[in-house]
């Protein structure tokens, strides 16, 4: 612990120091470099609408382009001369409701006020958002965005495979088709805490020596937390911590302990809150502003949503929502539990000993981050529950690792004999 502190302090001081440099630069990019892939983006928004439904392998999705419109609102509104105060307080603009018309008024150059702050997120996504809007725009930056999300999935694949096992690598694509991830490049805010997903996963499982001591691995995950809370848009964060977790956990016997995924829990989430935190107090320091009365305002909105309903309901709305899409009387209900089934049967029928199932455990604990997540922040949760549905993918992959850990295959193999064995001795004697 002495050790780790230390180390702590000097990855936050530098990655603080990266994150603040990286979002000044990239706000060096003037306008006029990014106006025409703007105009064009605009135009594809225009055309679809807010919240286009897309048809994928895994059914008909929303896609969010709302909060998409956001994102390049923020980029096409950042003032180039005065980059420091750009990346500190996030200017964007809205005139109207309907926030096609307003970003055709902000393409047009017909505003009717003026751009205000929204200084509370890092926006450390324009880091990548404002220098591909110089040179392509929307439609060629899904492109791009799916091309790039299929080889890290591949390789993510090809390392779980090698490193874990196929079984594994199976239990992720499952998990990944369950919260209708194919739609993921559809959506550059839907495709951020991906993108840190795959990454963090081939990172550990590629390079040993981030996980060859306990040292190391809080370390990893205090660092995955604070990329997080840099490019995120509030999106579905655990899953950053939840997935490579368990990859972690099912990698080396060692971590699979309930007091080590907590241990990570805590240096992911410091992380996480001292790097949004950092972002304020950046702020403060390089522009004068003070985005406090916001986040105020912004964190009591997203948790108990201003008093106009109980907290309670928001958990309830949720929960509600939650069996819906768990119901085993609609067809994806059945498809859920039709997969477990494959699973949980052969774990009943066939599973290993006692002390494997213990060591295997600390799987069910991750599994409990997503609803604990929405726990913690339930208006926000059941608000956008089309975003943050993709959550429970925390639940699934750790879930369905325990159930495929714990099986015997020797002792299914066998058992499926015997059954074999019984039914065609059953028909001789019938004949």
């Amino acid at each position: 612990m002495k050790k780790l502190v230390p180390s702590v302090f000097l990855l936050y001081i530098a990655l603080l120091a990266l994150f603040t440099a990286l979002v000044i630069v990239v706000h060096m990019i003037p306008r006029a470099a990014i106006e025409p892939q703007f105009k064009q983006s605009v135009e594809i928004f225009t055309r679809e609408g807010m919240y286009p439904i897309k048809s994928s392998l895994d059914g008909r999705v929303v896609v969010d382009n709302y909060t998409d419109c956001y994102m390049h609102n923020v980029a096409y509104c950042a003032d180039a001369s005065h980059p420091v105060d750009a990346a500190m307080r996030n200017y964007r603009y809205r005139d109207d409701l309907d926030m096609i018309v307003t970003m055709n008024h902000l393409a047009d150059g017909k505003m009717i006020a003026e751009p205000f702050e929204y200084g509370k997120y890092w926006h450390g996504y324009q880091v990548f958002l404002r220098p591909l809007l110089a040179v392509m725009d929307y439609g060629k930056i899904r492109i791009v965005n799916g091309i790039i999300l299929s080889v890290l999935l591949i390789i993510a694949l090809w390392l779980m495979a090698r490193r874990l096992s196929i079984g594994v690598a199976l239990c992720f694509v499952v998990s990944l088709y369950m919260v209708h991830s194919a739609i993921i490049p559809w959506s550059l805010q839907f495709s951020t805490c991906y993108y840190i997903t795959l990454v963090s996963v081939i990172a550990l499982l590629g390079f040993r020596r981030l996980s060859a001591t306990s040292h190391r691995l809080a370390l990893c995950f205090f660092a995955i937390g604070a990329v997080t809370s840099f490019l995120d848009f509030l999106t579905t964060p655990v899953m950053t911590l939840g997935i490579p977790l368990t990859v972690v956990a099912l990698k080396d016997g060692r971590y699979c302990r309930c007091r080590v995924v907590l241990a990570l829990c805590v240096a992911w989430s410091l992380g996480y809150g001292l790097m949004w935190v950092s972002k304020w107090g950046m702020a403060y320091l390089l522009a004068g502003y003070n985005p406090m009365d916001q986040v105020t305002d912004s964190v009591y909105l997203q948790s108990v949503g201003r008093g106009v309903k109980p907290v309670w309901v928001f958990w309830r709305n949720t929960l509600d929502l939650l069996m819906k899409r768990w119901s085993v009387f609609v067809s994806t209900g059945l498809m859920r539990w039709a997969v477990v089934a494959v699973l949980a049967i052969p774990a009943l029928v066939a599973a290993r000993d006692r002390k494997t199932v213990n060591r295997h455990a600390a799987l069910l604990i991750i599994a409990l981050l997503a609803p604990l997540w929405f726990f913690v922040v339930p208006r926000h949760s059941y608000t956008h529950f089309f975003i943050t549905m993709r959550a429970l993918i925390v639940c699934w992959f750790p879930s369905l690792c325990f159930l495929y850990s714990i099986i015997d295959f020797r002792k299914l193999k066998l058992r499926l004999r015997l059954f074999r064995h019984d039914a065609s001795a059953g028909a001789g004697s019938e004949v």
